[in-house]
C-alpha cells in the first residue's frame, strides 16, 4: 500500500537562522540547513518518517535539483522525477531566534514545457503499473510557469479513472479549477478555504467553517480536512463532522505542519483506521511539525508521544 506524490514545483529550502533580522544592517548567521522542498515532497517524507511506503513524482532540473534528488535518496525515499531544462527553485526562510518569527522567501520555479508534462504523465500512468500500487495520490503545491491553472484537474481526472485516490492540496485558481474533478479529499487551511468559497472565514467560528466544508462537498468532493493552526481543525465527510483540538506546542515553525497533517491522516486510513482515529493522527503530526525548526519535518518518537493529546469529538 503506497501514498504517491505529484509535486510539479518542487524545491531545495534553504533555512538560515540568526537572532534578529535587523534590516540594512550585517547580521551574523547562528545556523544554516538545506531541507527537500515541496508540499507533496513533504507528504512523502512524513509518510517514510512514520514507516509507511511513498513514491515521490516531479519535476528537477539543474545542480538544485541533483541536490534535492540526493536529499530524498538519503532518506530513503523512492523518486521518480522528470529531469527539465530550468533549475530546480531554491526558498529561502529567515528564522530569527529571539523572537521566533520567519520570513519566507519563495522562488517562483523553473519554466515547464508540454511536453515535459507529457513525459510525466507518461510515467504516471505507462511505467508497468506502478501506480497500481498507489491507493492515494496528493497532488500538491504551486503550479510552476509554463502549465496552465487546470493541470491538476486534468491529472486528478486521470487518476481516478485508473481507480486512485486523488487528493489536493493547492490555492487560488489551481483549487478551484481542481476541485471541478471531484477529489476524494482536500486539506485547504482558513486562508485557502475562504479563496475556494469567496467569503472571509479567518475568525469564523467552527460553524462556519463546516458550513463553508460542506458546500465543497456538494460539488463532489467525498472529505474536507481544514487546519488552522493552533485553533480547532474541522474534518467534514460525507456523513460525519469532527472537530478536532491538537496537542499544545510551543511553536518553532509551522511550515510544513499542514502537509504533516495530510501524510499521517492517509496514512492512518492506509492503516484502516476511521475518520475519527485518522484526525487524530493528522493533529498530532501537525503538532510534531510545529516543534521543530526551519523546514525541518516531525520525528516520530514527537508523533507518538503527541498523538493520545490529540483531542477529537463528533457534532
Amino acid at each position: 500500500m503506497v501514498i504517491a506524490t505529484v509535486t510539479l514545483n518542487p524545491s531545495l529550502d534553504l533555512t538560515v537562522s540568526v537572532d534578529r533580522l535587523v534590516v540594512d544592517d550585517v547580521i551574523r548567521m547562528r545556523g544554516i540547513r538545506k531541507d527537500p522542498g515541496g508540499k507533496g515532497i513533504n507528504v512523502s517524507r512524513v509518510v517514510n518518517t512514520l514507516g509507511g511506503a511513498t513514491i515521490a513524482y516531479g519535476f528537477i532540473g539543474g545542480h538544485e535539483g541533483g541536490a534535492l534528488s540526493v536529499l530524498l535518496a538519503e532518506e530513503g525515499i523512492l523518486t521518480s522525477f522528470i529531469a527539465i531544462e530550468g533549475d530546480t527553485r531554491i526558498n529561502v526562510i529567515i528564522s530569527e531566534l529571539d523572537t521566533g518569527t520567519q520570513t519566507r522567501i519563495n522562488a517562483e520555479g523553473p519554466r515547464v514545457k508540454v511536453e515535459d508534462l507529457e513525459r510525466l504523465r507518461s510515467r504516471l500512468w505507462k511505467m508497468g503499473g506502478l501506480y497500481c500500487a498507489a491507493q492515494f495520490m496528493v497532488f500538491a503545491g504551486s503550479i510552476p510557469p509554463g502549465l496552465t491553472r487546470t493541470v491538476y484537474r486534468d491529472l486528478i481526472e486521470e487518476a481516478r479513472d485508473r481507480g486512485i485516490r486523488p487528493v489536493l492540496d493547492t490555492d487560488g485558481e489551481a483549487l478551484k479549477h481542481g476541485v471541478k474533478a471531484k477529489p476524494y479529499m482536500i486539506k485547504p487551511n482558513t486562508y485557502e478555504l475562504e479563496r475556494l468559497v469567496g467569503r472571509e472565514l479567518r475568525d469564523a467560528e467552527d460553524e462556519e467553517i463546516i458550513k463553508a466544508a460542506k458546500e465543497v462537498l456538494d460539488v463532489g468532493v467525498e472529505v474536507v480536512a481544514v487546519t488552522r493552526g493552533k485553533k480547532r481543525a474541522v474534518l467534514v465527510t460525507e456523513d460525519r463532522v469532527y472537530v478536532g483540538t491538537p496537542p499544545q506546542v510551543k511553536t518553532v515553525s509551522a511550515v510544513g505542519a499542514g502537509d504533516s497533517f495530510l501524510a499521517a491522516f492517509l496514512l492512518a486510513l492506509l492503516h484502516g483506521k476511521g475518520f475519527e482515529e485518522a484526525f487524530k493522527w493528522g493533529l498530532a503530526a501537525g503538532s510534531a511539525t510545529a516543534m521543530t525548526p526551519g523546514t525541518e519535518l516531525l520525528k516520530a518518537e514527537d508523533f507518538h508521544r503527541l498523538l493520545p493529546e490529540a483531542v477529537v469529538e463528533e457534532v
